[in-house]
């Protein structure tokens, strides 16, 4: 037996909302969605080879989440932080200057519209 996947599933106080964010900003596509009596309760999305859902909660979000140690944080890889970086401020996001760590990344931090931290980074030797 082996594991053969991972879906990270965010908890959104507006599905809507954050699929917005994650289609027409991360440029994600949705494979499927469903739809509650009033509203967007849950979607299923991807973008390359990087799978998403997003799921309806009613509990308060702000309560359960600090800046500085969110319960959960996400972590993409592109293969161009310079650009990636450039798009996001042109978007006029909230997003950390380029950073280099001591484990050979270029990273920069921004938060998704519930306050979910996402980082994303570049490996600077080439792997």
């Amino acid at each position: 037996m082996k594991l053969t996947g991972l879906v990270p599933v965010l908890k959104c106080q507006s599905v809507s909302q954050s699929l917005d964010f994650y289609k027409n900003t991360l440029q994600f596509v949705e494979i499927r969605t469903r739809k509650g009596p009033t509203e967007l309760e849950w979607v299923y999305l991807k973008s390359g080879n990087t799978y998403l859902m997003l799921e309806l909660t009613d509990e308060p979000l702000n309560s359960q989440q600090s800046a500085q140690n969110p319960p959960i944080r996400l972590y993409f890889y592109t293969d161009d932080i310079k650009s990636f970086h450039q798009y996001m401020t042109a978007r006029q996001y909230k997003i950390t200057d380029i950073e280099k760590t001591p484990y050979g990344l270029q990273q920069c931090t921004f938060y998704d519209p519930d306050g979910h931290k996402i980082e994303i980074g570049q490996t600077t030797d080439g792997s």
